[in-house]
């Protein structure tokens, strides 16, 4: 009953002088079925408007219904009411009646414009938790696509890792530092537009925050970070964070050695149509062309870049110091692929 009453009303004119075209047509139809009628409801001239206006106010609107109660009233006086012919009613008996009959369907027209607008707002508000619904599962679905990947690319790590030897300590460390990384992805994980995406500003600087929090600890080194705020889809954040959080940490392993004062500046910028991750410290630099540690952390690094499709550039920065550079392009068809992950 609802959808034929929402598609009758849906498929009628909404312009003010048809929908007053209406209302006369139909006030008049039903004066004609009452005229018929009169042998047998002569003593009831107004039974036969009620349904109409009814009809009327709840397919078209209060203004219409309110319409129709007063042309009724017309046709019943004029049509249906002693003396006839005449816009006067002379029986006391009629009058009240009269009287009574307009105030009820003054209340029949404004209820049933109250009916349909409360049946609109509950349409309304079954659609939107219906499409909140479809939305909450379709994140659900795509989280646990996503976890499925991290966890594919964790174990590829590991699994990279285990031919390393003599450094299960780092390996260790370094898994947890990356799963960290996924932790904050998820935690400031939204939904915009149907894309899951994270705030490139609240990510980047709580990763930042953590790290000295966690990471430096008492040493005499400063992390900062100053980021420009950008929506990341959830792969890119992923793989960016976790470069990020390579590159700070090697800093804090490599750069100052025997407890040496530095700092360490992380920014993410957007330039045209590429974003720029900046890692720098004021360390010792690079001492020689032999990666120190594993390697490990820096074949992960590369391999997450090429799957950002950018380019990470490490190398000395003047007067001492390193400076890495990682920039991809800056749209969301960058990010990392599904079913990709790390070897």
């Amino acid at each position: 009953m609802e959808d034929l009453l929402r598609r009758l009303s849906s498929n009628l004119p909404r312009a003010a002088w048809a929908r007053y075209g209406i209302t006369l047509l139909l006030v008049g139809l039903t004066a004609l079925l009452r005229y018929a009628l009169d042998p047998l409801l002569f003593k009831y001239p107004f039974l036969v408007f009620l349904p109409t206006i009814f009809v009327i106010s709840l397919l078209l609107d209060r203004g219409s219904g309110y319409l129709s109660v007063a042309l009724s009233g017309l046709c019943s006086a004029w049509f249906f009411m002693k003396p006839e012919g005449v816009l006067w009613i002379a029986e006391p008996g009629d009058q009240l009646a009269f009287l009574i009959y307009m105030g009820l369907g003054f209340g029949i027209a404004g209820g049933a414009h109250a009916l349909r607008r409360a049946n609109e707002r509950l349409r309304l508000s079954s659609e939107r938790l219906f499409a909140a619904n479809a939305e909450k599962d379709l994140m659900l679905h795509e989280i646990h696509h996503r976890i499925r990947n991290d966890l594919q690319q964790i174990c590829a790590q590991l699994t990279l890792a285990a031919h390393k030897s003599g450094a299960g300590q780092d390996i260790v460390s370094g898994t947890i530092e990356r799963i960290g990384v996924l932790a904050r992805v998820y935690v400031r994980l939204r939904r915009v537009e149907g894309v899951n995406i994270v705030s490139s500003k609240d990510f980047l600087e709580s990763l930042v925050e953590d790290i000295q929090l966690g990471v430096v600890g008492v040493r005499p080194v400063s992390v900062s970070a100053e980021v420009d705020d950008a929506d990341l889809d959830m792969g890119v954040a992923v793989a960016v964070g976790t470069i990020a959080n390579e590159l700070i940490t090697n800093a804090l392993k490599y750069a100052f050695p025997d407890g040496c004062a530095g700092r360490i500046d992380l920014s993410f910028r957007r330039e045209a149509a590429e974003c720029v991750l900046c890692v720098c410290d004021d360390g010792v630099g690079i001492l020689s062309e032999r990666p120190q540690g594993t390697g490990l952390g820096g074949r992960i690094m590369r391999q997450l870049a090429l799957q950002l499709q950018g380019s990470l550039d490490i190398g000395p920065q003047l007067p001492h110091g390193v400076k890495a550079t990682l920039r991809f392009p800056c749209c969301r068809a960058a990010a990392v692929d599904d079913g990709s992950a790390a070897p």
